[in-house]
């Protein structure tokens, strides 16, 4: 069951904890996170890898799939196709793969205080940055 903000009792689900990563990307100053399709989801696996060596923080990541053969998440693709749907991230021209983070500081501050963990929230967002600058 939910709670009123929107976290479950037992922990995140996957959706709230890929919202909660561009909530701490916006807080960061990552505005603009320029990527192929591979190497977004190459830094999302990457984190969610990290993700399930660390205590404290749990996310239901079943629904949650990674095709190792061609490096991309069907589960990633809708998520990014409903964040941008609610205004979250915009694709100005997908083939200069580009993303732009549409929440503001102010709103990722706002959302992390919603979903609790952000020293978690903060490692995992560099963790994403370094693996996309790899």
């Amino acid at each position: 069951m939910a709670s009123p903000s929107g976290m479950k009792a037992k922990g995140l689900s996957a959706e709230d904890f890929a919202e909660g990563l561009l909530a701490a990307l916006a807080v960061a100053g990552e505005q603009t996170i320029t990527a192929s399709q591979t190497q977004l989801h190459r830094a999302f696996r990457e984190v969610l890898s990290e993700l399930t060596k660390q205590e404290g923080l749990e996310v239901d990541l079943r629904d949650v799939d990674y095709d190792p053969l061609y490096s991309l998440s069907g589960w990633l693709d809708q998520f990014l196709a409903r964040a941008q749907r609610d205004l979250l991230i915009s694709f100005p021209n997908p083939s200069y793969e580009r993303m732009e983070i549409r929440v503001t500081p102010e709103e990722g501050q706002h959302l992390l205080d919603e979903l609790g963990h952000r020293d978690a929230f903060t490692r995992f967002s560099q963790l994403f940055m370094k693996e996309l600058q790899a």
